[in-house]
């Protein structure tokens, strides 16, 4: 997850041979160089490479000057300087241009491998810290995304209230609609926010893994368990932990799930005792509730889960967050693809508008990221002609693929604005963000009244 190489630089081959032995042994991944030129040849092509062992003393360049070139490609990269001249001022100057550390030849191995250890460990620790912060960024940005929804705004309250607590959570709703990034965000907002947040498909691993992946067991447990294995509910301890498509799991293993989430206790297969565990548990369907409680759940189970229900709704339902969805996705996309694209056309927010999107926000995001991916450098703005292409394999699916007129679109808007004003004319008009007396020469212009 956080790859990390090791660059070694000397024009001593047999040194280099030696330290790349110690090294492989040692599961570390290395690259070695006999010049400066070389090094500097693998450090632009190799993005990954955390720390470089540079010799001090080389024909052509010296370690001082490949320092400061590695240092340009890597601004992060760690160097240890290797050199013959260990003296406190070759030290300092070593420190001064850049350098982590310095070793002198001979060197002792041991120490080598636990300076080594130390840049491991805090490059790992930098790349999980990375994820967090991304993870985060990731957060909020849906989160202002998805304001320009009243439905969603609703939702959003209901999952914060939820966080504040650590009552269980059921999330329903179609595949696509971010059940998964809703769950991410309860766990953040909440006070378990820096321990594991574990998601498990239930629906993706075979019946007989699934009791073994989510419980553990021991060695020797079953052909093949020739280690002891924890389990993710022992692994999300004082975490979180979301089941989703919990529909999918087999009713057997319902009997358990439902025996655990009541004492709080974990039995790992092949093993008589019991592992205690403090966990928040949210699952998710993109069944209906009724599907849910009547046929793929055991009652107790599902009101056991469920003491917070929240329904996501499918995009066709929120139409009003299609440009904003939109925007955030080709931001996203530009930084992943290096585009600068600046925004659509009318017409392509009107064409998005029309179409139905039975993939929901996924589907969305994988037409952004698409039409970005290929798109010429110098493009700024997606045009008609980029998003027919790409949903030109959707035209089979008629059923699929609503064109509606902008009349129809506006009517469309009244219907919903009604429905959720029930009925309240001058409410209406307030959702809409239009005057009544507008309103009411719309409502007469689609025989409304």
């Amino acid at each position: 997850m956080h790859r990390c190489s090791v660059l070694v630089v000397d024009d001593d081959e047999e040194l280099v041979s030696a330290i790349r032995e110690l090294l492989e042994r040692k599961k570390y991944e290395v690259i070695t160089a006999f010049s400066g030129k070389e090094a500097i040849e693998k450090a632009s092509a190799l993005p990954y490479i955390c720390v470089a062992l540079l010799d001090l003393v080389m024909p052509a360049m010296d370690g001082f000057t490949l320092l400061e070139k590695v240092k340009e490609i890597h601004p992060n990269i760690n160097t240890i300087m290797i050199t013959g001249h260990g003296t406190v001022p070759t030290a300092v100057e070593a420190i001064k241009r850049g350098a982590s550390d310095f070793i002198t030849k001979p060197f002792d191995k041991d120490v080598l491998l636990k300076k080594l250890g130390v840049i491991q460990r805090t490059h790992e620790l930098e790349g999980k810290v990375s994820e967090l912060n991304e993870l985060l960024s990731e957060r909020y940005g849906f989160d202002q995304i998805i304001s320009g929804s009243r439905v969603m705004r609703s939702v959003f309250e209901k999952a914060t209230a939820a966080a504040r607590t650590d009552a269980s959570v059921f999330i329903v709703g179609e595949t696509g609609t971010g059940k998964e990034l809703l769950a991410k965000t309860i766990h953040l907002k909440s006070e378990r926010s820096n321990r594991p947040f574990i998601a498990i498909n239930c629906g993706a691993i075979p019946k007989e893994l699934i009791e073994s992946e989510l419980f553990g067991y021991k060695k020797g447990a079953f052909t093949g368990a020739i280690r002891d294995h924890e389990g993710l509910f022992v692994a999300a301890n004082e975490g979180t932990i979301f089941l989703d498509e919990i529909g999918e799991m087999p009713k057997e293993l319902q009997v358990k799930l439902l025996r655990v989430l009541e004492e709080r206790k974990v039995r790992p297969i092949g093993h008589t005792g019991e592992v205690p565990i403090d966990i928040r548990v949210i699952a998710a369907s993109n069944r209906s509730i009724e599907e849910l409680k009547n046929t793929y759940l055991r009652e107790d189970l599902f009101f056991r889960l469920a003491v917070v229900v929240i329904e996501l709704p499918p995009l066709r339902d929120r139409r009003e967050d299609i440009p904003l969805l939109t925007e955030y996705f080709i931001r996203k996309f530009n930084d992943k693809y290096s585009k600068s694209i600046e925004g659509v056309s009318e017409g392509v927010l009107t064409s998005l508008y029309q179409y139905h999107f039975p993939g929901n926000i996924r589907e969305l995001e994988n037409l952004i990221e698409g039409i970005v991916a290929v798109s010429p450098s110098d493009k700024k703005v997606i045009t008609d002609k980029d998003l027919k292409t790409h949903l030109i394999w959707h035209e089979t699916k008629a059923s699929n693929h609503i064109l509606l007129s902008l009349e129809e679109l506006e009517k469309y808007a009244l219907e919903q604005a009604l429905r959720e004003a029930q009925g309240n004319k001058s409410k209406a008009a307030e959702i809409l963000g239009i005057s009544r007396d507008t309103l009411y020469r719309k409502l007469k212009q689609f025989g409304m009244e």
